[in-house]
């Protein structure tokens, strides 16, 4: 059973009205290691894929740009809301879709995401868009749950796969066959305990830009609390039109 994004995000809109308060209470400090592992200089600019209600926007320093993005129009009111609550002025939340970007490439000097890739559709191809995205020697850092090494574990999470995929997420996404398709460097990776179900994973490619290589969009103009792609383009050849919509 596959992931969707029309599915993903109608069940992240409910998610939204209690997030915080169930599994986002789990992964909170999970989050706060998680940015803290970015190499964040004054002037960087770090796009955050699957920012959902915004939990680790207020761990970000005031003087780097963050981009937040996210498909579920709930879970981006929730973001906003926390934006206009703690004055996060250096954060800006975009709607759109994390298989068809509306960014340039090399748009970003960091991408950060926490328990996103396990959310698409198509986790790979997300992994190769984020390697486009990131500026060369940009560090790409993912945190999730990813399926366990131990074999009657990553059995039953195989086997329940199919009940946590209709509650919004992948239990069975191995992180070696994730790697195996793409050309990043693992720097490090590590849990925040010792028994732990998420695991925070920092990624690089010195070389420079990968992935998708046609098609992508200009970067739309942040001067809105949101900005929502209303019409992602269906391949790689045509561009996505973003739009602005208000504060949610």
């Amino acid at each position: 059973m596959r992931m969707t994004e029309a599915i993903t995000s109608k069940t992240y809109d409910l998610w939204s009205l209690f997030y915080d308060y169930t599994f986002g209470a789990l992964v909170r400090s999970r989050q706060r290691r998680a940015v803290a592992q970015l190499p964040l200089r004054p002037g960087d600019k770090v796009l955050d894929i699957g920012v959902g209600t915004g939990m680790t926007l207020g761990h970000y320093p005031h003087n780097v740009t963050v981009v937040g993005m996210d498909l579920s129009a709930g879970m981006l009111g929730k973001a906003a809301a926390k934006c206009r609550q703690l004055g996060l002025d250096h954060c800006r939340l975009v709607r759109a879709d994390a298989m068809l970007p509306p960014f340039a490439p090399a748009s970003f000097d960091h991408v950060l995401m926490c328990h996103t890739i396990s959310v698409v559709s198509d986790p790979a191809k997300l992994l190769n868009w984020a390697a486009q995205l990131v500026k060369p020697g940009g560090q790409i850092l993912i945190l999730n749950h990813f399926q366990s090494s131990q074999p009657f574990v990553a059995w039953l999470e195989k086997v329940f796969n199919p009940f946590f995929v209709k509650i919004g997420w992948r239990s069975d996404l191995s992180l070696e066959e994730l790697l195996s398709e793409s050309k990043l460097h693992l720097q490090y990776c590590f849990k925040l305990q010792s028994i732990d179900l998420w695991r925070i994973v920092v990624l690089t490619h010195p070389q420079g830009r990968l992935g998708p290589s046609r098609g992508t969009a200009a970067a739309p103009a942040l001067l809105e609390p949101v900005v929502t792609v209303t019409s992602p383009a269906p391949s790689f050849g045509r561009r996505a039109k973003p739009s602005v919509a208000g504060q949610r």
